[in-house]
């Protein structure tokens, strides 16, 4: 994801079900940054938006996991 724009971050935020606070602290990034970013206030780095990528593929293989699981555990497996 080259160039991220602060409606991009947000939104990516808000699909992992994330307050400002908490993506602050998965991206390991002061708040106060993290909010520059999100109002543009700030321009998003592109490390930023390569470890919200990864983030975002974690929440989906995460919850394929337990998709997974919960299909095997219920017998609908196939």
């Amino acid at each position: 994801m080259e160039n991220m724009t602060p409606a991009e971050l947000k939104d990516a935020r808000q699909k992992l079900g994330l307050n400002m606070a908490e993506m602050a602290k998965s991206l390991r990034t002061p708040y106060r940054t993290y909010q520059e970013w999100e109002t543009g206030g700030r321009r998003i780095p592109g490390v930023c938006a390569v470890a919200v990528e990864l983030l975002l593929k974690k929440d989906r293989w995460v919850m394929m996991a337990i998709d997974a699981r919960i299909a095997r555990e219920c017998g609908n497996e196939r």
